[in-house]
């Protein structure tokens, strides 16, 4: 769910006065249709086609990665890249097999044919393309768009001098960055009773509604039904940003290992640090000057009080207004409108998500139901037979709206 901030940041900030954004629900890299006849109707309909990516240049990628590019050769209209990284393991470039070397640089070739530069999350993606051959004029960082949703006035600061037992914490994680030292996790767990895991990964969500496990191949860590954060509904799963943000901001402190599950926290002004596990979070950190560690292997149970007065924001709000800056004279330059623009602002987008009511944050439903209503789960979820049948079950299932005939 991480990567619903940064698309929806991109498109609330393209959503101009005078250009309506438009999604495209990942139909293009999806679809099979021929490149030259979809690419006509976009041509037709649109000025622009902008495309906000995560980390795009890693293995198994590279077929959604050609598509994309198949459809952009055909494209006449500008095509801008809002945002894109590299996942390179230990974080050399070198170690990045060919075939993702191969798509990237076709990738990349075909998005300077149609615009200045592409926009990059971090200095490894940007190293990684210029070994491929690309100049630092083709190249240009500007982070994770989901940290521009204010006009450059974003300010990060601590409410208190010293995080408490009680006091509201959440906290996120890739289980490989937790799994080596369970018995300090497990112990900080239990000292900080208001303490929610913040889960991003659809399998969780599936555990939270269904009350089937996830994974028990980490035995210690909240991702199974018999875990004691399960059993004391410490589980949160936010279905979109605005209720993530709300939650947020009654935190006092979230630290972890996902680097979306930490900005969420710091978008929303509060601090967070980051476990820096690997080059796909560490470069965004990074450039933004986000607090780091890159291991929680070796701290005690205490960690939360350690991480606390490691989460240091005077550079990251002195360096904000400067990555604000370079975020939209890039998106300027590729000759996209933004809502930072004069005349561009757009209220009556923002007035029409605060009449939404969207949902609060899933937890675990089997909390809330008596003996009968879990035997009653538990035999639906039998039924049920799972995620992976869920998504071969076309029929009656929720298909995105966008087509590019616009009909």
């Amino acid at each position: 769910m991480g990567n619903t901030l940064f698309l929806s940041s991109v498109f609330r900030q393209l959503n101009t006065a005078s250009h309506r954004a438009v999604v495209d629900s990942s139909y293009l890299e999806r679809n099979r249709s021929e490149p030259k006849s979809l690419a006509a109707q976009i041509n037709e309909r649109f000025s622009a086609y902008a495309i906000p990516l995560a980390n795009a240049f890693r293995p198994g990628w590279e077929t959604s990665l050609s598509r994309l590019t198949e459809i952009i050769d055909h494209l006449t209209i500008p095509v801008v890249v809002v945002g894109v990284g590299v996942q390179a393991g230990v974080g050399r470039v070198e170690s990045i097999p060919s075939s993702v070397r191969d798509a990237a640089t076709r990738f990349v070739e075909a998005v300077l044919d149609h615009s200045a530069s592409v926009g990059v999350r971090g200095e490894l993606t940007a190293s990684f393309l210029h070994s491929c051959g690309f100049s630092s004029e083709e190249i240009t960082v500007i982070g994770c768009p989901s940290l521009f949703n204010n006009p450059g006035d974003l300010q990060v600061m601590r409410r208190v001098s010293k995080i408490l037992p009680d006091d509201p914490i959440a906290i996120n994680m890739a289980p490989s960055a937790f799994s080596a030292n369970l018995r300090v996790f497990n112990s900080m767990l239990r000292r900080y009773p208001n303490m929610i895991y913040v889960a991003q990964q659809f399998e969780e969500l599936e555990m939270l509604l269904w009350g089937t496990d996830w994974t028990t191949k980490y035995p210690g860590l909240p991702l199974h039904t018999d875990h004691h954060m399960y059993e004391e509904d410490r589980i949160r799963f936010f279905l979109d940003p605005i209720r993530w943000a709300e939650f947020m901001r009654t935190r006092l402190f979230a630290f972890g290992s996902r680097i979306h599950g930490n900005i969420a926290a710091i978008s929303a002004g509060t601090p967070a640090l980051v476990i820096a596990h690997d080059s796909r979070v560490s470069e965004i950190a990074n450039y933004h000057r986000i607090p780091t560690i890159p291991s929680a292997r070796d701290l005690d149970d205490s960690i939360v009080d350690t991480l606390y007065e490691l989460a240091d924001y005077s550079e990251f709000n002195k360096q904000h207004p400067e990555n604000f800056a370079r975020y939209t004279q890039f998106l300027e330059a590729n000759g996209l409108a933004h809502i930072y623009q004069p005349g561009q602002a757009n209220p009556g987008y923002d007035k029409l998500l605060s009449e939404v009511d969207f949902p609060s944050g899933v937890g675990v439903v089997e909390a809330h139901l008596n003996f009968g209503g879990r035997e009653l789960l538990r035999k639906l979820a039998w039924l049920r037979q799972g995620m992976g049948e869920d998504k071969k079950r076309w029929v009656g299932g929720y298909m995105p709206a966008f087509r590019p005939s616009g009909k």
